[in-house]
């Protein structure tokens, strides 16, 4: 009979008898097995378990990156049976199949396997992460045999195509590749500067061969096309300059919709100075983050720049004598000397379950990439109340907005009151190209909506042939920030569950200058135009 895990832990040192309580008071209240209460809790980190379930129940533990899985015992589990089940077939050996699994524990998951299989199973012990990568490249490959598909795929025109759209997509400093199968015809649109334009149209019948080629590129399955499926892209351009994508899948009427992320590394290490805050505003930001406790919020909607001023602002903060630890979805930019997380649902590495994980970090100041849920905010408030500084978002349209979403998802107003140490707000407006902007007297319904006078000279978008900017009139982005620095009197208003709209209006009796004031100040100074700001505000 095997030792129990929590008397080969307190053998080898891992935890003491004051832990393993705690460990067995968790499990019983939650109803979890033994090792996953100690994840969950922080006392076991989850990529060490599969190691140690193997050690005690005395099976091997493989490295899958360097194991050769036969084609035979592929077949005899189908690959949605391997995803529910995360586990994966390995070889087929008299009348017995060897499978890898992270929770050896589960009997009735093999149990499950020998009545699909009609085999003997045999167990052996490896890492989720492993499992999961050893499914997408393995069955990828098992079920993608058509010689025609196969050869389209790899046909020259294909690939020099595909990689002229990621090349091309770098080029214009585009943030997402949109590829969108039509009735006659694909469309390819990049996002640049925040709005999508029309690239290159592909016939449908060089479409299909285009998306395949990505999905194989991003470790997805081609074979199934009628659910959607995300992956990752590893992409050296022609300009020298790696770049990763995040690829998304959509079946349409017409086939699979692709959109690709284009995570610039480069665009991670831009200094907070650069992304158009005010001096003043600048101020009150710096009074913010500079603290050593409490929760730093920024809002926005998506796409509107938030991971961008955090990844900014960490940079600053990020000192030798300070421990950072992040949890993200996804990681967007590496940052040398900060510890980031990533979210894995299938994993069970959750928002709340790093951030309860990463308090046992000793970290000085968190970063948590979105308040999702109740328990995530919860933890936040806690680290914030315990003396960390912890950073994160949420989805709301000004500042004031997030002391009442934080209310509505179930946190006590004076726990907010007592942690939020300011709310930044913003959007991303596009930059009047500097070559061909041109100088003009503002019109009525302009002035009506700045609320300035008739005569009022502003700038506006220049020559439609111009190189620099492409015809389009802008060139670049910058940011327009909306900054709640907490006063006494909006803390007794939010103790209160005073309606965002009141708070709003306080905020502002205190010198708050709203989105609008900072639009209004950009296209008055020329940074932008009044288009643009009624499009973003």
């Amino acid at each position: 009979m095997p030792v129990l895990l929590g008397d080969m832990l307190i053998q080898k040192g891992y935890l003491d008898s004051t832990q393993i309580e705690e460990i067995l008071e968790y499990k019983i209240s939650n109803r979890s097995r033994f090792g996953e209460a100690a994840v969950k809790l922080g006392f076991i980190d989850e990529n060490s378990l599969p190691k140690l379930l193997a050690e005690q129940l005395s099976l091997p533990f493989l490295d899958l990156s360097s194991f050769h899985i036969e084609e035979e015992a592929l077949s005899m589990i189908p690959k949605e049976t391997a995803w529910k089940l995360n586990i994966i077939p390995l070889f087929l050996l008299d009348g017995m199949l060897t499978v890898a699994t992270d929770d050896p524990v589960d009997i009735m998951k093999m149990d499950d396997l020998a009545r699909i299989t009609n085999l003997r199973i045999k167990r052996t012990v490896a890492r989720s992460e492993s499992i999961t990568k050893a499914i997408e490249n393995y069955y990828t490959i098992e079920r993608t045999t058509s010689v025609e598909k196969q050869e389209l795929i790899a046909d020259a025109k294909t690939i020099e195509l595909t990689n002229s759209i990621l090349d091309d997509a770098m080029a214009a400093e585009a943030s997402d590749v949109h590829i969108e199968p039509g009735q006659h015809k694909v469309t390819i649109r990049y996002r640049v500067d925040g709005l999508l334009k029309i690239v290159k149209e592909l016939t449908v019948e060089r479409g299909p061969a285009v998306t395949s080629r990505f999905k194989v590129l991003a470790g997805l399955d081609i074979a199934e096309s009628r659910k959607p499926q995300d992956g990752r892209i590893r992409h050296e351009t022609r300009y020298g300059r790696g770049i990763d994508l995040r690829v998304s899948t959509y079946p349409s009427a017409y086939g699979e919709k692709v959109v690709m992320r284009l995570l610039d590394e480069s665009k991670g290490g831009i200094a907070l100075n650069k992304l158009g805050f005010s001096k003043k505003t600048m101020e009150k930001w710096e009074n913010i983050y500079g603290g050593t406790n409490g929760i730093v919020l920024v809002t926005g909607p998506t796409g509107s720049g938030k991971s961008t001023t955090l990844y900014a602002t960490l940079t600053i903060k990020n000192t030798v004598d300070v421990n950072i630890v992040t949890i993200e979805d996804p990681i967007e930019y590496k940052l040398d000397g900060i510890t980031q997380g990533q979210v894995n649902d299938r994993a069970g590495m959750s928002f709340s379950a790093a951030l309860r994980s990463m308090l046992r970090q000793d970290p000085d100041i968190i970063m948590v990439g979105e308040m999702r849920d109740l328990e995530t905010i919860q933890l936040a408030v806690r680290a914030a109340l315990t003396g960390h500084l912890v950073f994160s978002t949420l989805h709301t349209n000004d500042a004031a907005s997030s002391y009442t979403r934080m209310m509505d998802m179930g946190i006590e107003p004076f726990l907010i009151s007592s942690t939020v140490r300011g709310i930044l707000a913003q959007r991303l407006i596009r930059r009047l190209c500097k070559k061909c902007k041109r100088e003009e007297t503002i019109g009525e319904s302009a002035a009506n909506f700045l609320k300035v006078d008739k005569d009022t000279s502003i700038w506006a978008t220049g020559k439609k042939d111009c190189k620099n900017c492409k015809g389009t009139g802008y060139k670049g982005r910058a940011g327009l920030y909306e900054i709640l620095l907490p006063s006494e009197e909006i803390n007794e208003m939010v103790r209160e569950s005073a309606l965002s709209d009141e708070i709003q209006k306080q905020a502002e009796k205190e010198g708050m200058a709203t989105l609008f004031e900072e639009g209004r100040e950009a296209v008055l100074s020329g940074k932008t135009s009044v288009e643009e700001i009624r499009r973003v505000i």
